[in-house]
């Protein structure tokens, strides 16, 4: 997962203060790996 709603969570990212995502991100996209934001994709993993 992606976490880049810090509402909720903390947000981290390739430009994260909290921790970088840059090797879990580009092994994602190497391996055809389905990344979801959670900010974006909240609703559709979790419907109410």
């Amino acid at each position: 997962m992606h976490y880049t709603e810090n509402k909720r969570e903390f947000a981290y990212d390739r430009e994260s203060h909290i921790g970088k995502l840059d090797e879990g991100l580009d092994e994602a996209a190497a391996k055809g790996w389905t990344v979801i934001d959670m900010a974006k994709d909240w609703k559709i993993v979790w419907p109410e």
